[in-house]
């Protein structure tokens, strides 16, 4: 597949969540606290759905690499942001910068890599 037209280097998401329910892990005891796998998830749709209007009818995008680090906690009732930017397309492969703050302090960062396939399901 060649590169999908208007998928460019630069194309920024952003997403906004109030941690609770299932964004929070209980095993650090307390009220629970934002989880690692909750926080990648959140990254993981927001790269989807920053590009998912400009994909070819009949396609999706799928994630097939995650790097990322989870840097700090954020608390029950607090709004995490999360902000991904598309650092580079090869043919179908995607790269997303992408980021996740709670007001000033960054939560976790990385990178986060999609492939755009032919929707199966």
């Amino acid at each position: 597949m060649d590169a999908i037209e208007g998928i460019r280097p630069g194309l920024e998401g952003r997403l906004e969540r109030v941690v609770e329910g299932e964004l929070l892990t209980h095993h650090v005891g307390g009220k629970g606290t934002f989880s690692t796998p909750a926080m990648i998830g959140l990254m993981e749709i927001t790269c989807h759905r920053s590009i998912e209007r400009l994909l070819p009818a009949g396609h999706t995008s799928v994630g097939y690499e995650v790097h990322v680090r989870h840097l700090a906690p954020a608390a029950p009732g607090r709004t995490v942001v999360v902000t991904t930017r598309v650092a580079e397309v090869k043919g179908n492969k995607l790269k997303f910068e992408v980021e996740c703050h709670e007001g000033d302090t960054l939560l976790g960062d990385g990178i986060h890599k999609r492939a755009v396939v032919p929707a199966m399901f």
